[in-house]
């Protein structure tokens, strides 16, 4: 039964469940199964109860292959081999400034039938992780582990052709650990040992026992040491220990067959690490009951010289000691020796060896990054484009230049001659270029448009059939203006319209009469929404329906906002911006503008509606997200000057019968004037809608683009929770600071809107969370940009895609894999 219910999870979570009761909690975890058979996108490894994924969405390159034989965990049956390319890369999403125990497992088993084990390099990012050499030996797995702190929202995890044999990988495993543990004054640490003094074997621990950062711990014996035991549990009371040691690790300890020598246990670095530097983590925790008159108490000792002491650890409480400057040199000897006062000799529970990974190669300008990944996305572009694009220097992305001047590398030379591309480069390539920060090569693709010149022409076209029909447009922008102008002067019954003159040189291809107006509208008989410059009613032309946003001529905030709206509709165009359809003038001050129908209402409707019958299901609600994203990133950087919309909110996303999302409203949307790029912000007085404003912004007048994103990421948070923004979640919270606090706990289910009912990705939603918290931080500068949310976004929609794809897969292979699992011994520990 206990397997059943672990293939039928397994249909439904990527690699993350929040479970209690004796269950490994993996809240936060990634484990990723290398070459993961295709008909599998997720698994459960019956002896840890570990949830691994398909590592299909994290990299494009690469065969699968599988180990015929041995008795493994599933995640080492199968793995990924490089035979093409000097340096494969996965990119796998993080959360940026966590801390992170990054493992990369490498298990051969002859899988090649050539019995040669190949030796590679593996790098972390642009820097030189390890020198993974594998072993015949059919028992024998490889784990190289880093503690790292990521400050990018993603890693590349890289296999490097070195001299001998084609790269693989088994699996990849990223367990989040508290920021406060396992520090260093600089660089990463890299694991050497961690030895367990109580068993006998290289263990796993999991289930009641398990070790909440699933660290891989090895025995440890020496012949003049004896084992002491309890069964009883070992806990902290100490709310600063973080490092949580098993209660099972820490329930054994050694100590010295002879009562008054010393523990002592010296360690020598290899010629590899002779020259790094060391930290050591020592656990305590004392396990025999000692009487009144008895104690225990020693002092510990490094090469010599005092280290700690004197040290009596407490009964069953677990306490670790550790030197905040790091160790040097080649030979390291630690010796425990038992105080005058004690009666019992020293002891240790566990303990553990890193050394120092400075990564000092830079990696690449991430706008670089984003621009040239943008390409690489659009066009479908693999060659060698693996990793970071400049970094390190042997694996430059071919094609490539790039500038090693300033400590953070740029590109400076692209060249994409004969490749029969079509459609236009990324507006970040165009710009460099143009500023002659960038050597660009497109020879050879004629359907291909490097210049501004063919974004005029492909956006500006649909919008105003010609720069006639620009020109007249603006004529009557101008002649709204003059006739409310003249009606605030004079009065509404004195006023003398202007409107008129100039209707003879209205183009007829985007002008509409007030006959054409109420015809369409059926004489304004349905209202469909209501704002300060009008109201909206439903429209129909021929088989089209429309929108038709009525300008009321009393409401200046109204005319502002139109005459907006009218500036911002004739540079823009893109699929996740409402449509432009036309406008209307006439002589009795009566105007407005016509759009396309969003026959699906507003975001804020379906987010705000109780009912079982119209909830935004997970996928639905990533999509909306996505398009959203993608119409404010077009604002950002697709249009010159950029503009700001400074009132993103659920009301104003709209969707269509597709629930496809387009962004609306531009009436108090900002333009930014030539050379912004220069200046960053501007100043202006605050607007927006109240819960959604940067509070940056709000308190500095300076608003730029990140002033959107904080915005987009209020509306991200009410996606993901089905909270309203400016409501009192829980206890008096606001809404970003409650998701923080739910974050902090691990209670990604109470964050998750629970009309849903589980039915999301926990993984995705982990993502999304993180997207979002990094939307609303209070310093614009942390904020990311509206490419990299897209960027970030794409990736969730990607994971949550392989799952959904191979769900019905898994179910029609459920009874098969039923009796896999009853067939394969699951609880065998893996050998090391």
């Amino acid at each position: 039964m206990e397997l059943k219910l672990y293939v039928f999870f397994a249909l439904f979570l990527v690699d993350i469940a929040l479970t209690s009761g004796g269950v490994l909690n993996q809240t936060g975890y990634i484990s990723i199964d290398c070459g993961l058979q295709p008909n599998m996108s997720t698994h459960v490894e019956g002896s840890t109860d570990l949830k691994y994924v398909s590592d299909e969405a994290f990299i494009d390159t690469g065969v699968r292959k599988v180990v015929s034989k041995g008795n493994w965990q599933q995640q080492y049956m199968s793995l990924r081999s490089f035979p093409e390319g000097d340096r494969n890369c996965y990119k796998i999403g993080v959360t940026t400034g966590t801390k992170y125990l990054i493992r990369a497992s490498f298990f051969y088993g002859n899988y090649d039938g050539e019995g040669m084990p190949p030796t590679f390099d593996l790098y972390l990012g642009a820097s030189l992780w390890d020198s993974v050499k594998t072993s015949s030996s059919s028992d024998f797995t490889i784990d190289p582990e880093i503690i790292h702190v990521p400050q990018k929202n993603h890693i590349h995890i890289c296999l490097v052709k070195t001299s001998h044999g084609i790269p693989f990988i088994s699996a990849i495993e990223l367990r989040p650990l508290d920021n406060s543990t396992y520090q260093a004054q600089t660089g990463s640490l890299a694991l050497l040992d961690r030895l367990d003094t109580g068993v006998s074997t290289w263990t796993r621990y999991y289930g009641e026992d398990m070790d909440v950062y699933d660290r891989l711990w090895s025995a440890q014996k020496y012949d003049d040491w004896k084992e002491l035991s309890t069964n009883l549990p070992i806990d902290s009371e100490d709310q600063s220990d973080h490092y949580s040691i098993p209660s099972l690790i820490m329930s054994t300890a050694f100590t010295p067959k002879n009562e008054e020598a010393p523990l002592e246990f010296p360690w020598t670095a290899t010629d590899e690490f002779s020259n790094g530097t060391y930290y050591f983590y020592m656990h305590f925790a004392e396990i025999e009951q000692l009487q009144a008159n008895e104690s225990r108490e020693f002092n510990i000792f490094y090469n010599g010289d005092l280290l700690f002491g004197p040290v009596s650890p407490k009964h069953l409480q677990r306490t670790t000691l550790h030197a905040e400057t790091p160790f040097s040199g080649f030979y390291h000897n630690f010796s425990i020796r038992k105080t005058e006062a004690s009666t019992h000799p020293p002891i240790i529970n566990a303990f553990e060896i890193y050394t120092v990974k400075e990564f000092s190669e830079s990696e690449s300008d991430q706008q670089d990054v984003d621009a040239i990944t943008t390409l690489k996305s659009t066009y479908g572009l693999r060659r060698n484009w693996q990793g970071d694009p400049c970094a390190p220097k042997k694996y430059l992305w071919e094609g490539l230049n790039c500038s090693y001047e300033n400590t953070t590398p740029r590109i400076i030379s692209l060249n994409l001659e004969n490749n029969n591309l079509n459609g236009q480069l990324p507006d970040e390539l165009i710009e460099k270029r143009d500023k002659g920060l960038l050597t660009l090569s497109v020879g050879g693709n004629p359907n291909l448009c490097a210049s501004v010149s063919c974004k005029k022409k492909n956006f500006l076209v649909p919008v105003v059939a010609s720069l006639v029909g620009t020109f007249v447009l603006l004529l009557a922008v101008a002649a709204i203006w003059w006739g409310l102008k003249r009606k605030r002067q004079h009065g509404s019954s004195k006023a003398k319209s202007t409107f008129g003159q100039y209707s003879s040189e209205y183009s007829t291809k985007r002008q509409f009469t007030y006959s054409d107006i109420l015809r369409i509208t059926n004489n304004f008989e349905r209202i469909i929404g209501k704002g300060g410059f009008g109201t909206v009613y439903h429209g129909q032309i021929g088989d089209t329906q429309v929108a038709v946003k009525m300008l009321s001529p009393s409401s200046f905030q109204g005319y502002k906002q139109f005459q907006a709206e009218v500036s911002v509709l004739l540079k823009v165009h893109h699929k996740n911006l409402t449509t432009f359809v036309g406008y209307f003038t006439d002589d009795q001050n009566n105007a407005g503008l016509v759009y396309e129908y969003m026959n699906s209402g507003d975001l804020q409707s379906h987010l705000s509606d109780n009912s079982s019958t119209n909830i935004l299901k997970w996928e639905d609600r990533l999509h909306i997200a996505m398009d959203a994203a993608q119409g404010l990133e077009y604002l950002h950087h697709g249009c010159k000057p950029p503009i700001i919309h400074r009132d993103v909110k659920p009301a104003n996303i709209l969707l269509n019968e597709n629930f496809q999302a387009k962004l609306s409203d531009f009436g108090i949307s900002k333009t930014f004037p030539t050379g912004f790029e220069k200046t960053s912000h501007v100043l202006t007085v605050v607007a927006g809608t109240p819960g959604y404003i940067d509070p940056e912004y709000y308190k500095s007048n300076r608003l730029n683009e990140k002033s959107d994103v904080y915005s987009f990421g209020m509306v991200l948070l009410e996606i993901i929770t089905g909270k309203p923004a400016m409501s009192k979640a829980h206890d008096n919270i606001c809404l970003g600071e409650w998701v923080t606090l739910m974050l902090e706990e691990g209670r990604i289910n109470s964050i998750v809107d629970p009309r849903l009912q589980g039915n999301f990705s926990v993984n995705t939603a982990w993502k999304v969370v993180e997207i979002a918290i990094n939307c609303v931080s209070p310093s614009s500068a942390q904020r990311p940009t509206m490419g990299q949310v897209v960027g970030d976004l794409k990736e969730c929609l990607e994971i949550s895609k392989v799952a959904n794809a191979q769900e019905n897969g898994l179910r029609d292979s459920y009874e098969m894999s039923q009796l896999d699992l009853i067939s394969a011994d699951m609880t065998q520990p893996l050998a090391r």
